[in-house]
Protein backbone atom coordinates (compact mmCIF):
# COMPACT_ATOMS: atom_id res chain seq x y z
CA UNK A 1 0.00 0.00 0.00
CA UNK A 2 3.23 2.27 0.90
CA UNK A 3 4.94 1.60 -2.28
CA UNK A 4 1.97 1.87 -4.28
CA UNK A 5 0.94 5.77 -2.33
CA UNK A 6 4.55 6.58 -3.42
CA UNK A 7 4.54 5.70 -6.89
CA UNK A 8 1.39 8.10 -7.17
CA UNK A 9 2.56 10.74 -5.01
CA UNK A 10 5.97 10.83 -7.33
CA UNK A 11 3.70 11.00 -10.75
CA UNK A 12 1.71 13.47 -9.27
CA UNK A 13 4.95 15.97 -8.32
CA UNK A 14 6.64 15.10 -11.78
CA UNK A 15 3.59 16.01 -13.36
CA UNK A 16 3.76 19.50 -11.58
CA UNK A 17 7.71 19.70 -12.32
CA UNK A 18 7.20 18.95 -16.20
CA UNK A 19 4.31 21.32 -16.23
CA UNK A 20 6.45 24.33 -14.43
CA UNK A 21 9.59 23.47 -16.88
CA UNK A 22 7.48 23.70 -20.14
CA UNK A 23 6.37 26.70 -19.37
CA UNK A 24 9.65 28.50 -17.99
CA UNK A 25 10.77 27.58 -21.45
CA UNK A 26 12.56 30.70 -22.86
CA UNK A 27 15.06 30.23 -25.55
CA UNK A 28 14.99 28.17 -28.61
CA UNK A 29 18.07 27.69 -31.18
CA UNK A 30 17.34 27.78 -34.66
CA UNK A 31 21.00 27.60 -36.52
CA UNK A 32 20.46 28.81 -40.29
CA UNK A 33 21.93 27.48 -43.57
CA UNK A 34 22.03 29.96 -46.12
CA UNK A 35 20.73 28.65 -48.51
CA UNK A 36 20.13 25.17 -48.02
CA UNK A 37 17.57 23.11 -45.98
CA UNK A 38 16.48 25.03 -43.16
CA UNK A 39 12.45 26.42 -43.92
CA UNK A 40 10.99 23.82 -43.01
CA UNK A 41 12.92 23.72 -39.95
CA UNK A 42 12.18 27.93 -39.42
CA UNK A 43 8.94 27.85 -39.80
CA UNK A 44 8.61 24.72 -37.32
CA UNK A 45 10.21 26.78 -34.69
CA UNK A 46 8.00 30.12 -35.70
CA UNK A 47 4.87 27.64 -34.84
CA UNK A 48 6.33 26.22 -31.70
CA UNK A 49 7.23 29.28 -30.12
CA UNK A 50 4.22 31.19 -30.50
CA UNK A 51 2.88 28.03 -28.26
CA UNK A 52 5.50 27.91 -25.89
CA UNK A 53 5.93 31.39 -25.50
CA UNK A 54 9.38 31.29 -26.35
CA UNK A 55 12.21 33.22 -27.86
CA UNK A 56 13.85 32.02 -31.16
CA UNK A 57 17.60 32.63 -31.25
CA UNK A 58 18.30 32.64 -35.29
CA UNK A 59 22.27 32.26 -36.26
CA UNK A 60 24.24 31.74 -39.25
CA UNK A 61 27.78 30.69 -39.23
CA UNK A 62 29.16 31.78 -42.85
CA UNK A 63 31.69 29.89 -43.79
CA UNK A 64 35.11 32.17 -43.97
CA UNK A 65 37.05 32.80 -46.65
CA UNK A 66 40.06 30.55 -46.73
CA UNK A 67 42.07 32.70 -48.99
CA UNK A 68 41.33 36.17 -50.75
CA UNK A 69 43.32 36.88 -53.80
CA UNK A 70 43.60 41.28 -54.01
CA UNK A 71 44.26 42.79 -57.59
CA UNK A 72 45.98 46.26 -55.88
CA UNK A 73 49.46 46.83 -56.67
CA UNK A 74 50.00 48.07 -53.16
CA UNK A 75 49.88 44.95 -50.87
CA UNK A 76 50.25 46.87 -47.98
CA UNK A 77 46.03 47.73 -48.43
CA UNK A 78 45.23 43.71 -48.06
CA UNK A 79 44.53 43.57 -45.12
CA UNK A 80 41.92 47.04 -45.59
CA UNK A 81 40.25 44.99 -48.15
CA UNK A 82 40.44 41.99 -46.75
CA UNK A 83 38.65 43.31 -43.79
CA UNK A 84 35.84 45.04 -45.81
CA UNK A 85 35.25 42.04 -47.68
CA UNK A 86 34.56 39.96 -44.50
CA UNK A 87 32.81 43.00 -43.20
CA UNK A 88 30.62 42.55 -45.96
CA UNK A 89 29.89 38.85 -46.10
CA UNK A 90 29.05 39.47 -42.46
CA UNK A 91 26.68 42.18 -43.21
CA UNK A 92 24.46 39.93 -46.05
CA UNK A 93 24.13 37.08 -43.37
CA UNK A 94 22.90 39.10 -41.27
CA UNK A 95 20.44 40.93 -43.55
CA UNK A 96 19.11 37.16 -44.71
CA UNK A 97 18.53 36.57 -41.10
CA UNK A 98 16.30 39.99 -40.35
CA UNK A 99 14.24 39.06 -43.51
CA UNK A 100 13.76 35.54 -42.33
CA UNK A 101 12.63 37.25 -38.91
CA UNK A 102 9.91 39.77 -40.36
CA UNK A 103 9.01 37.01 -42.94
CA UNK A 104 8.62 33.95 -40.91
CA UNK A 105 7.90 35.14 -37.16
CA UNK A 106 5.32 36.41 -35.85
CA UNK A 107 5.65 40.08 -34.16
CA UNK A 108 4.42 38.70 -30.67
CA UNK A 109 7.96 35.92 -30.97
CA UNK A 110 10.43 37.62 -30.18
CA UNK A 111 13.56 36.74 -32.73
CA UNK A 112 17.35 37.38 -32.07
CA UNK A 113 19.56 37.54 -35.14
CA UNK A 114 23.13 36.22 -35.03
CA UNK A 115 25.46 35.91 -37.70
CA UNK A 116 29.77 34.87 -37.28
CA UNK A 117 32.11 34.23 -40.09
CA UNK A 118 33.76 30.47 -39.31
CA UNK A 119 35.96 28.14 -40.85
CA UNK A 120 34.23 24.97 -38.65
CA UNK A 121 30.09 25.92 -38.74
CA UNK A 122 29.33 23.49 -36.23
CA UNK A 123 31.99 24.17 -33.45
CA UNK A 124 30.43 27.84 -34.22
CA UNK A 125 26.73 26.31 -33.41
CA UNK A 126 27.90 23.99 -30.55
CA UNK A 127 29.45 26.81 -29.03
CA UNK A 128 27.00 29.16 -29.57
CA UNK A 129 24.50 26.53 -27.62
CA UNK A 130 26.81 26.78 -24.56
CA UNK A 131 26.48 30.22 -24.14
CA UNK A 132 22.99 30.70 -24.80
CA UNK A 133 21.69 27.00 -23.18
CA UNK A 134 18.39 27.05 -24.93
CA UNK A 135 16.26 24.50 -24.29
CA UNK A 136 16.00 23.19 -27.80
CA UNK A 137 17.73 23.17 -30.93
CA UNK A 138 15.79 22.91 -34.11
CA UNK A 139 17.53 22.38 -37.27
CA UNK A 140 17.03 20.99 -40.50
CA UNK A 141 19.10 19.22 -43.25
CA UNK A 142 21.70 21.94 -43.61
CA UNK A 143 22.90 20.70 -47.02
CA UNK A 144 19.88 21.08 -49.37
CA UNK A 145 19.92 17.31 -50.83
CA UNK A 146 17.09 15.95 -48.69
CA UNK A 147 19.40 13.50 -46.57
CA UNK A 148 21.62 14.22 -43.94
CA UNK A 149 24.82 12.85 -44.70
CA UNK A 150 27.66 11.60 -42.17
CA UNK A 151 29.69 14.35 -41.48
CA UNK A 152 27.01 17.26 -42.12
CA UNK A 153 26.51 20.24 -39.66
CA UNK A 154 23.09 18.80 -38.60
CA UNK A 155 24.47 15.33 -37.50
CA UNK A 156 27.11 16.50 -36.03
CA UNK A 157 25.53 18.55 -33.81
CA UNK A 158 23.34 16.14 -32.88
CA UNK A 159 26.12 13.68 -32.19
CA UNK A 160 28.07 16.20 -29.75
CA UNK A 161 25.62 18.57 -27.82
CA UNK A 162 23.91 17.23 -24.30
CA UNK A 163 20.65 19.62 -25.67
CA UNK A 164 17.86 18.21 -27.16
CA UNK A 165 17.89 18.71 -31.17
CA UNK A 166 14.40 18.10 -33.01
CA UNK A 167 15.28 17.65 -37.30
CA UNK A 168 12.87 18.93 -39.27
CA UNK A 169 13.29 18.04 -43.09
CA UNK A 170 9.93 18.65 -44.91
CA UNK A 171 7.14 21.35 -43.91
CA UNK A 172 5.22 19.62 -40.16
CA UNK A 173 3.13 21.19 -37.84
CA UNK A 174 4.51 21.52 -34.45
CA UNK A 175 1.34 20.49 -33.02
CA UNK A 176 1.51 17.07 -32.56
CA UNK A 177 -1.32 14.17 -32.21
CA UNK A 178 0.78 11.02 -32.70
CA UNK A 179 4.32 10.44 -31.47
CA UNK A 180 6.45 7.67 -31.98
CA UNK A 181 8.91 6.51 -29.39
CA UNK A 182 10.98 3.87 -30.35
CA UNK A 183 13.10 2.66 -27.13
CA UNK A 184 14.93 -0.32 -26.12
CA UNK A 185 12.89 0.43 -22.87
CA UNK A 186 15.63 0.04 -20.65
CA UNK A 187 17.20 1.72 -17.82
CA UNK A 188 17.14 5.08 -19.63
CA UNK A 189 14.64 5.26 -21.33
CA UNK A 190 12.12 6.95 -18.91
CA UNK A 191 14.76 9.79 -18.26
CA UNK A 192 14.58 9.99 -21.37
CA UNK A 193 11.03 10.19 -22.13
CA UNK A 194 10.54 12.63 -19.35
CA UNK A 195 12.95 14.60 -20.88
CA UNK A 196 10.53 14.24 -24.21
CA UNK A 197 7.58 15.56 -22.16
CA UNK A 198 8.95 19.32 -21.56
CA UNK A 199 8.49 19.71 -25.05
CA UNK A 200 5.48 17.94 -26.10
CA UNK A 201 2.17 18.12 -24.27
CA UNK A 202 0.94 14.53 -23.52
CA UNK A 203 -2.53 15.60 -23.04
CA UNK A 204 -4.74 14.19 -26.64
CA UNK A 205 -1.89 13.44 -28.18
CA UNK A 206 -1.56 9.62 -28.56
CA UNK A 207 1.85 7.73 -27.89
CA UNK A 208 3.62 4.45 -29.63
CA UNK A 209 5.76 3.04 -27.45
CA UNK A 210 7.52 0.99 -30.05
CA UNK A 211 9.96 -1.90 -30.12
CA UNK A 212 11.35 -3.56 -32.84
CA UNK A 213 12.52 -7.10 -32.94
CA UNK A 214 15.12 -8.09 -35.25
CA UNK A 215 17.06 -11.82 -35.79
CA UNK A 216 20.90 -10.37 -34.49
CA UNK A 217 18.95 -8.67 -31.41
CA UNK A 218 15.97 -10.83 -31.01
CA UNK A 219 14.10 -10.63 -27.55
CA UNK A 220 10.98 -12.68 -26.27
CA UNK A 221 7.94 -11.23 -26.83
CA UNK A 222 6.78 -11.28 -23.16
CA UNK A 223 10.24 -10.17 -22.00
CA UNK A 224 9.41 -6.84 -24.11
CA UNK A 225 5.98 -6.68 -22.94
CA UNK A 226 6.93 -6.70 -18.97
CA UNK A 227 9.82 -4.01 -19.67
CA UNK A 228 7.53 -1.35 -21.35
CA UNK A 229 4.64 -2.21 -18.90
CA UNK A 230 6.80 -1.25 -16.21
CA UNK A 231 8.12 1.66 -18.19
CA UNK A 232 4.50 2.93 -18.51
CA UNK A 233 4.21 2.66 -15.24
CA UNK A 234 6.17 6.16 -14.49
CA UNK A 235 3.87 8.12 -16.99
CA UNK A 236 -0.16 8.71 -16.98
CA UNK A 237 -0.25 9.10 -20.87
CA UNK A 238 -2.35 7.68 -23.79
CA UNK A 239 0.15 4.93 -24.49
CA UNK A 240 0.18 1.70 -27.38
CA UNK A 241 2.51 -0.73 -27.06
CA UNK A 242 3.47 -1.58 -30.23
CA UNK A 243 6.13 -4.73 -30.87
CA UNK A 244 7.46 -5.37 -34.34
CA UNK A 245 9.77 -7.88 -35.74
CA UNK A 246 11.84 -6.11 -39.11
CA UNK A 247 15.08 -6.87 -41.05
CA UNK A 248 16.32 -3.56 -39.05
CA UNK A 249 15.40 -1.43 -36.29
CA UNK A 250 15.89 1.89 -38.64
CA UNK A 251 13.53 0.78 -41.41
CA UNK A 252 10.88 -0.73 -39.28
CA UNK A 253 10.84 2.57 -37.13
CA UNK A 254 10.45 4.68 -40.36
CA UNK A 255 8.31 2.02 -41.73
CA UNK A 256 5.65 2.06 -38.77
CA UNK A 257 5.42 5.94 -38.44
CA UNK A 258 4.79 6.23 -41.66
CA UNK A 259 1.86 4.12 -41.86
CA UNK A 260 0.20 5.61 -38.99
CA UNK A 261 1.21 9.02 -40.63
CA UNK A 262 3.10 10.21 -37.10
CA UNK A 263 3.71 13.46 -36.64
CA UNK A 264 6.74 12.96 -34.75
CA UNK A 265 9.52 10.20 -33.99
CA UNK A 266 11.15 10.76 -30.80
CA UNK A 267 14.40 8.40 -29.92
CA UNK A 268 17.75 8.77 -27.65
CA UNK A 269 21.03 8.66 -28.70
CA UNK A 270 24.48 7.58 -26.70
CA UNK A 271 27.05 9.89 -26.67
CA UNK A 272 30.29 8.26 -26.74
CA UNK A 273 33.73 9.56 -25.46
CA UNK A 274 36.57 10.63 -27.03
CA UNK A 275 37.07 9.11 -30.95
CA UNK A 276 34.19 6.71 -30.39
CA UNK A 277 32.23 9.72 -30.22
CA UNK A 278 32.22 10.22 -34.43
CA UNK A 279 30.70 6.30 -34.08
CA UNK A 280 27.49 6.88 -32.40
CA UNK A 281 23.88 5.20 -32.09
CA UNK A 282 23.71 4.08 -36.05
CA UNK A 283 19.87 3.55 -35.64
CA UNK A 284 18.81 7.14 -34.59
CA UNK A 285 21.31 8.64 -37.52
CA UNK A 286 19.34 5.95 -39.82
CA UNK A 287 16.06 6.83 -38.78
CA UNK A 288 17.07 10.77 -39.46
CA UNK A 289 18.75 9.66 -42.60
CA UNK A 290 15.48 7.46 -44.00
CA UNK A 291 12.43 9.76 -42.94
CA UNK A 292 10.21 13.18 -43.63
CA UNK A 293 8.88 13.03 -40.03
CA UNK A 294 9.86 15.18 -37.64
CA UNK A 295 12.20 13.52 -35.62
CA UNK A 296 13.53 14.69 -31.72
CA UNK A 297 16.72 13.24 -30.74
CA UNK A 298 17.40 13.17 -26.86
CA UNK A 299 20.71 12.29 -25.03
CA UNK A 300 20.65 9.71 -23.05
CA UNK A 301 23.64 10.40 -20.87
CA UNK A 302 22.69 14.18 -20.62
Amino acid sequence: METACFSKLYIFFSGILLVLKKYAMKKILVPVDIPGGTVPAIKYASEYASAKGAAVYLFHAAPLPDFYVSDLEDYSKYEKEFKAVIKRIHGAALAKLQDIKSRYFDTSVKVVCRAVLARNVYNEILGYSEELKPEIIIMGEGDGSGRIKIGANTERVIRLTKIPVLVVKKEAKAKVKKVVFASEFRKNAADVFRKIMEHVDCSGVQVRLLYVNTKSDFEEYDTVKERIEKFKKNFSCDFSIVIRAGISKESSIVKYADSISADLIAMGIKRKKSISLYFTDRVTEGVINMTDIPVFVINEQA
